[in-house]
């Protein structure tokens, strides 16, 4: 089940993120791009935005990715949750990842050449695959599996 969920990290590229402050959500669309073993989950954002607050007081965080196509029976969706925890990434990451960011996703250099633009990181801790409207797959995330 752990292949069929990286893949569907993978082959997608938006998510929700649901962020929190104070028991109030707050979602937001995302481009990302995921690190190669589907651990973790970069963003990017501004210093001044609504997530960037609620994540600097609230580290823990959802992502939303679906397989939804309007072509497909919707009986075919699979909608996957990740829970994790998110902060700005590694300094010495930063540049490096903007760059595969933006190659993935042209759509958001002009957000990444800002100079208060952050590179995020969701370091995954569990999955939720609901495949169908009554099938769901959990799974934790444990230090081995991190590896």
């Amino acid at each position: 089940m752990l292949e069929t969920i990286k893949e569907i990290i993978r082959h997608n590229d938006l998510a929700v993120l649901a962020t929190s402050h104070e028991d109030r959500p707050h979602c937001s669309l995302m481009a990302y791009i995921p690190d190669s073993d589907c651990t973790r989950i970069y963003l990017l954002t501004l210093k001044d935005s609504r997530k960037f607050a609620n994540i600097s007081s609230n580290p823990y965080v959802s992502l939303l990715v679906d397989t939804r196509d309007p072509r497909e029976s919707r009986k075919d969706y699979k909608a996957l949750t990740i829970s994790g925890t998110c902060a700005p990434a590694d300094t010495t990451e930063q540049e490096k990842l903007r760059q595969d960011m933006v190659k993935q996703h042209p759509q958001v250099k002009e957000l990444a050449d800002k100079p208060d633009c952050v590179l995020l990181v969701v370091n995954i801790n569990s999955f939720l695959l609901l495949d169908g409207v009554s099938t769901a797959h959990y799974i934790e995330l444990d230090d081995q599996t991190a590896k």
